[in-house]
């Protein structure tokens, strides 16, 4: 076992501990809380874990239209082929943590035949996709639902939206002036950032141009509509599923509307920055810190929601992952390593 690894896990027993500890300060109604856990409505949660596996479809067919630029039309490969890739990479992801980020890339490359840094790339300009049809949902409630008015901080959430808002706004602008004026742009930077210091402009400029290379993926007008279709409909399928997950629970939970399930939904993403290779992380505290703060939902509740919150969005996609990659005849570890040492 290496010393990372130790490291993880260290963590994780402490983090556990403390949990524990906590937990025990709190007097926390264990009854409860496997009450909560029990009285979930099992077709909505069963509805709610189709959505997530939606989300993959959804990043699929995107993924495709990222690789048209690059393959003839007689090598494209059909959305379908590249499902267990998406599935496999967030199992990965789910049990390794950020180190399976790279397995979706890999996969893709051995499967088209294309260099592993190529798809890279795709990844790169599919987060931008993520960040801004993501960004754009979550600011968008922020700013004009009534709903959030009656909740503590309800005009601090209104500011945070257009500051989101305008962060998009800017990041779509330098993405679209990289993409025109690629050349113009990674000049100007490297004299502007030159001006502390030579080196780093000089590598400024290197990354943009490599940065405009990647935006390649995005062959057409067309295509573009296409992925932006797809982004903005893989992040209405977890929004979807998380409406459906809380109405999966008894009152107070269940009577969250759709504009308090997408703040939640906001909470649980920022928290899943902070992840754990399989036991998450964040995602948990944030969404369990707004139910009970937000909300007002009890403490055993709000852990119980959390935790299948947690497990619908992430949890879930390992049993189609593990039959993908056994149908493929994938090895989990053995991909992780290989895409790690290729990075």
């Amino acid at each position: 076992m290496n010393k990372r690894r130790i490291a993880i896990w260290t963590i994780v027993v402490l983090l556990a501990a403390f949990l524990l500890w906590k937990i025990h300060q709190s007097q926390f109604d264990w009854h409860a809380f496997w009450l909560a856990c029990r009285q979930v409505n099992l077709p909505l949660f069963l509805m709610a874990t189709l959505m997530v596996y939606s989300n993959s479809v959804a990043r699929a067919v995107r993924w495709t239209i990222f690789l048209k630029p690059s393959l003839p039309p007689e090598q494209r490969k059909p959305w379908w082929t590249l499902l267990g890739a998406q599935f496999i990479g967030f199992t990965g992801l789910a049990i390794f943590g950020r180190v399976g980020e790279l397995i979706r890339p890999y996969l893709v490359s051995r499967r088209t035949g294309l260099s592993f840094s190529s798809q890279i790339a795709v990844v790169a300009v599919e987060r931008i996709f993520d960040l801004a049809a993501f960004g754009i949902l979550f600011a968008g409630n922020l700013i004009v639902s009534p709903q959030l008015n009656a909740l503590p901080y309800h005009e601090l959430f209104h500011k945070l939206g257009w500051v989101i808002a305008a962060m998009i706004a800017v990041l779509v602008a330098f993405v679209v002036a990289i993409r025109v004026a690629g050349e113009f742009m990674a000049r100007l930077i490297r004299h502007i950032v030159g001006i502390l210091s030579k080196p780093t402009g000089q590598s400024a400029e290197a990354k943009v141009l490599e940065f405009r290379n990647g935006l390649n993926v995005v062959g057409s007008t067309s295509d573009f509509i296409g992925i932006i279709v797809c982004s903005f409909a893989l992040w209405g399928a977890v929004a979807v599923a998380y409406v459906l997950t809380m109405k999966a629970f008894p009152a107070p939970v269940h009577n969250l509307t759709i504009a308090h399930c997408l703040l939640l939904m906001g909470f649980s993403v920022v928290g899943g920055i902070v992840t754990l290779p399989g036991v998450g992380g964040g995602a948990q505290a944030l969404t369990f810190g707004a139910l009970t703060r937000l909300f007002g939902v009890p403490a055993e509740l709000a852990a119980s929601a959390a935790i299948i919150m947690y497990f619908v969005t992430t949890i879930n996609v390992i049993l189609p992952g593990l039959i993908y990659a056994r149908v493929e005849s994938v090895n989990l570890r053995t991909v992780a390593r290989e895409s790690a040492q290729k990075s």
